[in-house]
């Protein structure tokens, strides 16, 4: 046989070629073509270059979720409410190239459609006018049954490499008596890049040892606590104390370092040393030079007010002097976007009407980036509400974030966690990832002592 699937005859006739188990069938077949070069060949012909690097890489741990597809419809349709464009770039942050390619050719401004489109002197339509004008000229080769199937399965199909970022208050058991179960998202594979504990209640006398003994569990991570003291006492006679955690894997994180947000000297003293406790701000780098800032955010309570608008006054501060690094808040705002409240009494208490109201005052004066939660991140006895957010800012998105039930425990929490899938080009991932902190030797034998004092 000289070629193969020639009219020369049936290849299957040859008695001289025999295929050897774990052989490259490309020197025994010179013409033969793999997938990937048709795969390859199709998607150039098409024009969809940014989707044929995505074909080269193997894929690991893929799953079919079939109940996942709705959060990437869902995805699509919000888009075309804002930006189409941010959204395209973001399928391609997240790898998901082939989608990307394909909705930058039929809603983007530099596929075929905006091509055409400039080619007539035509306008380029966006957002909802361009969806409709798709439903009513999409053909056989551009269906719009198509499009949607296309968006179903890409969004039912997951890794489960994927890293994510958790957000979790813990309250009201803190962190000793809740341990066991912030133990468990340090311990999950693969591990977490971002971490953000809100309640912890770790007094300052004991903040130190609380980052000693994870230090010495998670070596890999970077630990981070800031608490705070209040004035006010509870029932016990114990001070109320205000403390987050954040912790930051260093295999995606080599360089963090945490940063004091100033604070107006108008503020009052108290409320100040507060917000020391319940906002901390890190700022970490990535493997390939990328600087981040997060913000891990515990507000205050609608029956705060004034702490409220302090603490959304020094945050929109600090965010809008930042120029190009990238922002991500993540922690428990205590307010929620509109329709986000669930069997409350109407009409809603003023208290906290005032405080979902200056939730979407900072998000305007900051052009801050959020989706709203479709679900409850906190119960109380009688209603719902989802009162835990992540937000992200400079044109920076990330997909929306779900609310995972809590671990199966005894106790009851009164927060469900909040995990945020993060684009895997925007977190490398090094190889090795070096100690955060050296071996504790303290509670090892001291030679010298024993050699002197030795029985001979």
């Amino acid at each position: 046989m000289k070629t193969l699937g020639t009219s020369e005859g049936s290849t299957s006739q040859d008695p001289k070629i025999t295929p050897v188990d774990g052989s490259d069938l490309t020197r025994i077949f010179p013409r033969m073509r793999s997938l990937h070069e048709v795969r390859r060949d199709w998607l150039s012909d098409e024009e969809l270059w940014l989707a044929i690097p995505e074909g080269e890489t193997k894929r690991h741990c893929l799953t079919h979720a079939p109940r996942h597809s709705w959060k990437l419809m869902a995805e699509f349709f919000l888009a075309l409410n804002t930006n189409v464009g941010s959204w395209i770039h973001n399928l391609e942050r997240r790898d998901m190239m082939l989608l990307g390619s394909l909705a930058e050719n039929i809603f983007g401004f530099t596929g075929a459609y905006a091509r055409k489109q400039q080619a007539s002197l035509a306008p380029i339509l966006t957002g909802w006018k361009r969806w409709t004008e798709f439903k009513i000229t999409s053909t056989d080769k551009i269906p719009i049954d198509g499009w949607l199937v296309n968006l179903r399965i890409s969004g039912s199909i997951s890794t489960n490499k994927v890293e994510k970022a958790v957000s979790w208050n813990v309250g009201p058991h803190g962190y000793q008596r809740g341990k066991k179960e912030i133990h468990k998202i340090f311990e999950q594979g693969p591990p977490g890049p971002i971490i953000c504990l809100q309640d912890v209640r770790i007094p300052k006398k004991r903040k130190n040892s609380v980052k000693r003994e994870l230090q010495q569990v998670f070596p890999h991570y970077w630990i981070y606590i800031t608490t705070a003291q209040s004035l006010k006492k509870d029932s016990r006679d114990r001070p109320y104390v205000y403390p987050v955690l954040t912790a930051l894997h260093s295999a995606f994180f080599p360089k963090a370092t945490q940063i004091r947000c100033p604070h107006s000297k108008q503020m009052d003293p108290d409320i100040r040393r507060e917000i020391d406790g319940r906002l901390s701000i890190t700022q970490a780098q990535t493997p390939t030079g990328t600087t981040f800032q997060f913000m891990n955010i515990y507000q205050f309570t609608a029956a705060s007010p004034m702490g409220q608008t302090d603490m959304w006054t020094t945050t929109e501060n600090w965010i809008n002097k930042q120029k190009n690094t990238r922002i991500i808040m993540q922690g428990d705002l205590n307010c929620a976007h509109p329709g986000c409240r669930w069997d409350y009494a109407q009409p809603l208490n003023k208290d906290l009407g005032t405080a979902d109201n200056k939730l979407e005052h900072f998000l305007e004066n900051t052009s801050g980036h959020f989706y709203a939660q479709q679900e409850h991140t906190w119960k109380g006895k009688e209603c719902r509400a989802a009162l835990d957010h992540v937000l992200t800012w400079k044109n920076y998105h990330l997909p929306p974030q779900t609310a995972n039930p809590n671990p199966k425990s005894h106790k009851k929490f009164d927060h469900c966690q909040i995990w945020t899938q993060l684009p895997h080009l925007d977190f490398p991932k090094r190889a090795n990832a070096a100690r955060t902190t050296q071996p504790d030797f303290s509670q090892r034998i001291d030679t010298v002592f024993f050699n002197r004092h030795r029985l001979l």
